[in-house]
């Protein structure tokens, strides 16, 4: 294998880190071969995936190998870094703009990445990965990411214990043989900046390359007090070699946020107080340590097959304080002090085999493997407060509640572990030319465990372990050279970690979803993608009078329309449209309702335009969009909705040659009309989110 992939032909790369990313500019050659002669950068021959603007034809994620999407049968989409980087995206919230089926969950006062994925996903379910390997991180999204993938429907086959909806996997930059050192700076309107760098290159003639990564942020919150820090840190080492190569790679990220419950609502409607006043005090904030690790080792056994070795580990040690609102009397709102520090920690290991093999004149892409899991998360000492009165919602008075101070003996010392061990297997068997039968399975065991420390003692909630085996069929047709059509049925399931009253464990939840879809190119670079779909989860948990019992059924049902790619000469589009229908299919207290924070209808629309001015102005690029969220259920019970809204966004970026180095100025506007809006609820009308209002970004950087 080749340690580097020229595509001086094909794309010109202008690397640079931005606010919260270390991304690469990708500029077609459509408009710089009259506008900007720079030179190639060379790709390392080993990543999986190509990005070309804001398409791409691969991604792991769907397969753990290298077939291209038009040969799975399933919905897949990529963000891709051209895209994160025209809009600076700054979490995995904002880059899901992008992706039609996917809107914002509790994100538990804003501390971590919460995605709902056709009706389906909450804060902790284990739907994140960072690069193919479960992520227990609050958030996700870091200077480190190069691009994100998103796969639909049920991905148990290949990932395990999971909700139907679907999963999002981060992948990470690596290094690269070409030498290349970025420098970047942003200032942000609010007040703040970041100042970053990003050094790559090979290490003699060694086969060794390098990246290291660093960032430091401070940014003030756009709300009345608090600030959001970040130091991090990401080397990585990769070598190749004849047949072998090893990717090492470790993030350290140290941050500060701020811990924000929203605003209030009465009578299902947003109380009339300033928009941009906390209801909380200047100690609730979010404080912790996020590490995460990668080693992935391949080898080529022969010109068919190659094996590979992963291992992953990721934690997130951290602290809550929370100013806890309780009740609303008139407008005097009633808090107490609360807060807990956690240890959440994932291990991984996976051995696969992927290999192409002809048998009877046919095709088969296999990927067979094995893998172990391990998922602990631990809180520690917790606190749970006196409820104070007296907080004026419509004139707040920050101070009079103190910090947490009043432990909880019965709350600390919660652990909840699952371990599961894994074989699984994958065939994309080329029947002829135009057809491609997909199919697998996964035999899954786990153990679930659970204790609490009451005073001195720990009292077992769980200790039990279970088997699931989670099929997949699928089938794709090649109609033309741009047109794909395929139909897939799967199922998925995800252990339950609610127990009876006699602290029996109850059966796993399990889904199964039918999907059919069409992945079309009607213009070179430019995607189509329609998918179809129908998924219903059963064994969900339901409590009256509280008594739990496993009888819950759920349903989703929708049409999804993706559109990315060069629509025309010098300009790109994103476009998505998604109609999903949410029911509680069966339940003692809500059957017929709608599942909270899943809106019927969603839409973005996003165009970039190359402008076409002389060379020595150097290369301007401009683009602007919204994104729409229909009306959503902000609880279960459905006794309250929060409003549709619709935020646009906009930037412009001027690139050119500065004494010989690269160079780019990007302005980056985002709600820009200043949209007053309310993306998610934790389910109580005095918890709602509130959605940033207009903000600026100013971002240079330079390229050695």
């Amino acid at each position: 294998m080749n340690r580097s992939t020229p595509l001086a032909n094909r794309n010109v790369f202008i690397k640079c880190v931005l606010p919260t990313l270390s991304c690469c500019f990708i500029a077609s050659p459509l408009w710089a071969q009259d506008s900007l002669e720079l030179p190639a950068t060379d790709i390392q021959g080993s990543r999986v995936t190509q990005d070309e603007g804001y398409t791409t034809s691969q991604a792991s994620t769907a397969s753990k190998s290298d077939v291209p999407i038009k040969e799975e049968a399933q919905s897949i989409n990529v963000v891709t870094q051209q895209t994160l980087a025209d809009y600076q995206v700054r979490s995995l919230n904002d880059a899901m703009k992008f992706v039609s089926g996917v809107s914002q969950g509790n994100t538990l006062g804003g501390s971590r990445d919460s995605l709902v994925k056709r009706g389906f996903g909450t804060n902790d379910d284990g739907s994140i990965l960072r690069d193919g390997v479960r992520s227990n991180l609050g958030h996700n999204f870091s200077a480190t990411t190069e691009r994100v993938e998103v796969l639909k429907g049920p991905a148990s086959m290949l990932y395990g214990a999971l909700e139907p909806g679907g999963l999002v996997n981060v992948i990470s930059k690596k290094p690269e043989y070409t030498q290349s050192t970025t420098l970047s700076g942003s200032a942000y309107s609010e007040g703040g900046g970041t100042m970053a760098l990003d050094t790559t290159g090979p290490l003699g003639d060694t086969g060794l390359a390098y990246r290291l990564i660093a960032e430091r942020g401070h940014e003030d919150y756009w709300r009345n007090y608090g600030v959001n820090e970040s130091t991090l840190v990401a080397p990585s080492l990769a070598w190749t070699g004849e047949r072998a190569s090893l990717n090492l790679s470790y993030e350290y990220n140290e941050y500060s946020n701020p811990f924000d419950r929203g605003t209030v609502f009465r009578n299902g409607h947003p109380v009339d107080i300033d928009y941009d006043k906390r209801m909380d005090e200047p100690w609730a904030k979010s404080v912790g340590i996020r590490e995460t690790a990668t080693a992935r080792f391949e080898y080529e056994l022969s010109e068919a097959w190659k094996t590979r070795v992963t291992y992953g580990w990721n934690n997130d040690r951290y602290s809550l304080s929370i100013a806890q609102p309780v009740t609303l009397t008139g407008n005097m709102l009633s808090r107490r002090a609360n807060g807990a520090h956690y240890d959440d920690e994932t291990r991984y290991a996976s051995w696969d085999f992927m290999g192409k093999q002809d048998l009877f004149g046919q095709r088969h892409d296999l990927l067979v493997g094995i893998d172990n899991q391990v998922s602990d998360q631990f809180r520690g000492k917790t606190y749970r407060g006196k409820v104070q009165p007296g907080f004026d919602i419509t004139s707040p008075v920050y101070g009079n509640l103190p910090e947490p101070s009043l432990v909880s003996s019965t709350d600390s010392d919660l652990r909840n572990q699952l371990n599961s061990s894994s074989i699984y297997l994958k065939d994309n068997w080329h029947l002829d030319d135009r057809w491609i039968l997909v199919f697998g399975g996964r035999y899954q065991h786990y153990d679930q465990y659970s204790d609490q420390g009451l005073g001195k003692d720990y009292d077992v909630n769980r200790d039990d372990n279970g088997d699931a085996f989670v099929p997949f069929l699928g089938l794709v047709y090649k109609a033309t050279e741009t047109l794909s059509l395929y139909g897939n049925y799967s199922r998925s399931f995800k252990p339950n970690d609610v127990v009876d009253k006699d602290r029996r464990t109850f059966k796993p939840e399990e889904g199964r979803s039918y999907e059919i879809g069409a992945k079309y190119d009607p213009l070179p670079g430019l995607n189509i993608n329609l998918a179809l779909f129908d998924i219903v989860k059963k064994n969900v948990v339901t409590t009256v009078d509280d008594v739990s019992e496993a009888a819950g059924k759920v349903g989703s049902q929708g049409l999804e329309l993706d559109i990315t790619g060069r629509l025309a000469d010098r300009w790109d589009l994103i476009g998505t449209y998604a109609y999903t229908h949410t029911e509680i299919l069966d339940d003692p207290k809500n059957e017929g309702h709608r599942l909270p924070d899943a809106p019927k209808h969603t839409a973005s629309l996003y165009l970039t335009h190359h402008l076409n001015v002389p060379a020595e102005f150097g290369a301007w690029h401009a683009g602007a969009g919204a994104r729409y969220v229909g009306e959503r259920a902000a609880n279960a019970a459905n006794d309250f909705w929060l409003s549709s809204y619709t935020v646009a966004d906009a930037f412009l970026r001027w690139e050119s040659p500065v004494f010989g180095h690269k160079t780019s100025l990007q302005l980056n506007v985002d709600n820009l009309f200043d949209k007053q809006y309310y993306p998610s609820s934790t389910g109580s009308q005095l918890q709602v989110n509130v959605g940033e209002p207009r903000t600026a970004k100013l971002s240079a950087s330079v390229t050695f």
